[in-house]
């Protein structure tokens, strides 16, 4: 009993302590940088010290430095080819010539022409995809070879060779006169009983032959031919003789 009186009275006096503490300093009011007011009447004052703020300074880009710095973004744009934001692309005249354009060939006539040799594909290429065709790697050549064999056939005149597809999904002849062939090309296939040939043309065109019989005898006749019919007309061509066709499966 006397214990709990005492820790009451000594809560009390703790209590009556603080409140005279508070009353004798009072509370601190910044005034200013560096300056305390107190709103205490009394002798005793506490003294708070207050740091000056540091200025801080601010750098605007004026309306010169933003101008500047669009017109060396404009130029680096342009230097790469680019459009600078907000112009627009200038459009090339339409009637201007390109210089991707091809030059057109000139008009040939193939009257009385005769034929030299008229085939399809030869039937060794079709054997020999159909039989790796049981494999499903192989599979798409396959159907390429079936459909080369049924609606594919090579034509050699005296005047000009020709490729013909009769596909009913596509029908179309590629004609190519001698006069026209600047190069020959041709790879042998099947132990070199047949294979691959590209004609190309002066105007860059090319024209494809696959799985063509003879080919090694085709390519030269070519060759032959365009040099004779250049020197019938007054070309004076001079005559080539093929490169040997490589030969392999």
């Amino acid at each position: 009993m006397i214990a709990s009186q005492m820790r009451t009275m000594h809560t009390m006096r703790t209590m009556q302590t603080m409140q005279t503490m508070h009353t004798m300093t009072g509370p601190a009011v910044v005034a200013g940088p560096g300056r305390v007011r107190s709103n205490s009447s009394n002798s005793t004052k506490a003294t708070l010290f207050v740091r000056p703020a540091r200025a801080m300074t601010v750098v605007r880009a004026g309306d010169d430095g933003d101008a500047d710095f669009e017109a060396r973004l404009a130029a680096l744009k342009k230097a790469k080819g680019e459009t600078p934001y907000g112009e627009s692309k200038s459009k090339e005249p339409s009637d201007a010539p390109s210089s991707k354009a091809k030059a057109a060939l000139p008009t040939r006539d193939y009257t009385d022409e005769t034929v030299y040799f008229e085939s399809g594909p030869h039937m060794g290429d079709l054997a020999v995809n159909v039989a790796l065709g049981t494999t499903l790697l192989w599979l798409p050549l396959s159907i390429a070879a079936v459909g080369r064999a049924a609606f594919v056939k090579y034509r050699f005149t005296d005047r000009r060779l020709s490729s013909i597809t009769t596909a009913p999904w596509k029908t179309e002849q590629l004609d190519a006169a001698y006069e026209d062939v600047v190069d020959v090309k041709s790879i042998g296939r099947g132990v070199g009983y047949w294979g691959d040939m590209v004609v190309t043309l002066r105007n860059g065109d090319k024209v494809e032959m696959r799985a063509l019989p003879k080919f090694r005898e085709l390519q030269q006749y070519i060759l032959d031919r365009r040099d004779a019919l250049k020197k019938e007309r007054g070309g004076g061509g001079k005559k080539e003789r093929s490169p040997t066709a490589g030969s392999g499966f």
